[in-house]
């Protein structure tokens, strides 16, 4: 009898765990077989702006609102930039925040004419705007750009014997002071040619009119410049060549050049500087041969990245309110390299 209670115990008891084990298997085998459930999509970047309580303004519409105010403007600016760190990534070349800020300084240094010292800060508030340009825009689109390419190209450059020496002429040899005065290449050469001959026997309204110039930088120094030295690194050499052809107070022709109408008026002839010895002055000129062949070098090298990464740009901005081009928004320029004086500004593939 107790042998059959027992045993009907255990059967009891194996039927409740076959039970279990069947409907564990079954639901086991029901949640190997239905697919996975995806994981839930990451949170879009939190809203810029709310308003009202509750009505968000989104990345989305922030940006269309910036794109369609200059957004057009700065995309060339964005893919070239783009287009370097892309290389730079290829190449493993960095730059580091130590190099930025000592770039940064040096930009700073470079900008102070005829000894006049600019402080980080007054470059921040005075000269930066004159170029439309924030902190960090300068830091981003300027700095890092340009030591990427620095860094890139450094390796293609040579330095001879004869770039020793075309430095030391450059240097140290004769040169031209003179006023400059600039017009358009818009503007009506007729009326231009009426200008010229008012003033080109006529130090007075020369300089009135040099001070009344479009170009901002030339006018506000009624068109003098520093300099004109031999060995041009611009592109157009009119510059130079009317220049040393000039007599003392005479003022050329009108001179039709890439930037616009020109007319040069010398001021000065100055002598060779007889004291500088080329074998005294051959570590400084070796470092700046390298550093002038160096700029030539990396418009050709960004020239060949943009040429291989063939950009399509494809947003042009709002059809509406389209406003014409100046020209003195791309000056490159020849007056830079002739020496007017406002900073030299590096832009990287424009």
């Amino acid at each position: 009898m107790l042998q059959q209670q027992t045993r009907s115990r255990w059967t009891r008891r194996g039927l409740a765990l076959g039970l279990v084990a069947v409907a564990t298997a079954a639901m086991t085998g029901r949640a190997v077989s239905q697919p996975a459930v995806p994981p839930a999509a990451p949170p879009g970047p939190a809203p810029v702006a709310t308003i009202y309580g509750g009505v968000d303004i989104t990345h989305e519409e922030f940006g269309k609102f910036l794109m369609d105010r200059g957004g057009s403007d700065k995309l060339e600016i964005f893919v070239n930039k783009k287009i370097i760190e892309i290389e730079a990534k290829r190449l493993n070349v960095t730059v580091t925040d130590l190099e930025l800020k000592a770039a940064f300084r040096e930009s700073v240094a470079r900008s102070g004419e005829d000894g006049v010292v600019i402080t980080e800060k007054d470059f921040i508030r005075v000269v930066l705007p004159k170029f439309g340009k924030n902190l960090y825009e300068w830091m981003e689109d300027i700095e890092r750009p340009r030591l990427l390419l620095t860094k890139m190209c450094r390796g293609n450059v040579v330095v001879t014997e004869e770039d020793l020496k075309l430095q030391f002429e450059r240097r140290y040899g004769e040169m031209r002071q003179a006023q400059i005065i600039m017009w358009p290449l818009g503007d009506d050469p007729k009326a231009i040619a009426k200008i010229w001959d008012r003033i080109r026997n006529n130090a007075a309204e020369f300089n009135s009119e040099a001070r009344q110039q479009a170009n901002p930088g030339l006018a506000a120094t009624a068109g003098e410049i520093k300099p004109i030295t031999r060995h041009l690194a611009a592109d157009d050499k009119k510059v130079e060549e009317v220049a040393f052809q000039l007599k003392e107070g005479e003022v050329s022709q009108i001179l039709h050049t890439q930037q616009g109408y020109m007319v040069i008026k010398l001021k000065k002839i100055l002598p060779a500087n007889t004291d500088a010895k080329f074998a005294d002055q051959r570590a400084n000129l070796d470092k700046v041969a390298r550093e002038a062949k160096l700029q030539e070098e990396i418009p050709k090298f960004f020239a060949k990245l943009r040429a291989a990464a063939n950009p399509q740009l494809k947003y042009a901005g709002p059809a509406e309110w389209k406003q014409a081009g100046n020209f003195l928004d791309g000056l490159p320029n020849v007056i830079q390299e002739a020496g007017a004086k406002n900073p030299v500004v590096p832009t990287p593939g424009k």
